[in-house]
């Protein structure tokens, strides 16, 4: 069966073009010119459409968190993010006990690569527990610990359903397990970290590949008797190798900021996340859990979540598709270049560009349609449509 969607901007990973897209079986097989319409096409009415998105690092929504470990978690979860443009999602577990994390990839292993109605299940992004207690943000402390094999050999049993995991390169350790994560095929993620650039130059040449969202609970350059020295900031800043996450509401990280990673990174080098807790989708105000059952208590604001006592951030509050939106008003990026760090490139860094991350043919139809007041108006997984207003 052929599906046609006309009258649209199509978003290219290079431009912006008025035409139409066939799909046939579940792949995109045409991308025309032009905006005529005919009765047997499905009119976007002059509105974008853009490969669906991709997030690397999203925890919850609606009140429900991936780290309850059930399908009905998941699925309250990855349904609310399809309706904001998401269609591949890679669930993100806390620091917490190791018990807890098996139990999330357990509850996952069923669902990797399938939708349960919502986004398709990429994989799982394991944040923590092997971090850096001086950088653990709204991690719970007396949950990290040293990445001892003994452990994440467990975790690594399930192989291509670690899509990524956050981690201090500069924990004792560690370097052991960035190679192993690179043979794996995972995302090797520097986060939560106080790392200096004498630390984090073994693990680059380790496998070390992508930063865990940008700015946030990093080191920066400090000064070492007289001379000062890079942090992780300025160490993912400065090399290609590294593809570095960004939380683009505006508030995790300011408009001026984000403006400096576009321009030190280039529209390859930025992965769009939400990064977006269980409070997403809530009222302004509700109170929920961070994670798992010892993490700490969390609020709901305007802007994004903050631990209880207000005193620092949870997470965000994001959709993808608002994600995109404040690159693009507030970040200065350009659409095309926004959609394509929401989409592209972490289908790289997931080495799956070839299915899925751009409108090409052969690719699968994951598809976003979205008006010029970045509303989605329709969803489509493998050409099936999933939301329509």
């Amino acid at each position: 069966m052929m599906t046609r969607f006309t009258n649209a901007q199509v978003i290219l990973p290079d431009s912006i073009q008025r035409g139409s897209i066939e799909v046939r079986e579940g792949r995109i097989t045409r991308i025309a010119r032009g905006g005529k319409t005919n009765g047997d096409a499905f009119d976007l009415r002059g509105g974008y459409l853009a490969p669906g998105f991709v997030d690397l690092h999203i925890h919850g929504a609606l009140g429900r968190d991936t780290m309850e470990g059930t399908a009905d978690a998941f699925r309250v979860i990855t349904e609310f993010h399809l309706r904001g443009g998401t269609t591949s999602i890679a669930l993100t577990t806390v620091t917490a006990a190791e018990s807890e994390v098996l139990r999330v990839l357990e509850a996952a292993k069923p669902w990797h690569n399938r939708s349960l109605g919502g986004s398709r299940v990429i994989g799982v992004h394991v944040e923590g527990p092997f971090i850096s207690k001086a950088k653990s943000g709204a991690q719970n402390p007396g949950e990290i610990r040293p990445p001892v094999a003994s452990e994440w050999r467990k975790y690594l049993r399930y192989g291509s359903l670690i899509a990524e995991m956050t981690l201090a390169p500069e924990e004792p350790g560690a370097l052991p397990l960035i190679a192993a994560l690179r043979k794996n095929g995972s995302i090797v993620s520097g986060g939560h970290t106080n790392a200096t650039e004498d630390q984090l130059q073994p693990a680059l040449e380790a496998g070390l590949n992508h930063a865990t969202h940008t700015f946030n609970c990093m080191s920066t350059a400090a000064k070492r008797g007289p001379y000062r020295v890079a942090g992780m900031l300025e160490f993912a800043l400065a090399h290609k190798e590294i593809s570095c996450e960004l939380i683009a509401d505006g508030v995790h990280v300011a408009p001026t900021l984000m403006k400096m990673l576009f321009n030190a990174k280039g529209r390859d080098g930025v992965c769009l996340i939400t990064d977006a807790m269980a409070g997403a989708g809530l009222k302004p105000g509700t109170l929920f859990q961070a994670g798992s059952e010892n993490s700490l208590a969390a609020r709901v604001t305007e802007e994004a979540a903050l631990t209880a006592d207000g005193a620092a951030l949870a997470g965000s509050t994001l959709t993808m598709v608002e994600a995109v939106r404040r690159s693009v008003q507030l970040g200065g990026a350009s659409l095309v270049d926004a959609v394509r760090m929401a989409t592209l490139n972490p289908a790289r860094q997931l080495r799956r560009d070839g299915e899925f991350g751009s409108l090409e043919r052969g690719k699968r139809a994951d598809l976003v349609w979205f008006d010029r007041e970045f509303r989605v108006r329709g969803v489509w997984l493998d050409g099936d449509v999933r939301f329509l207003v």
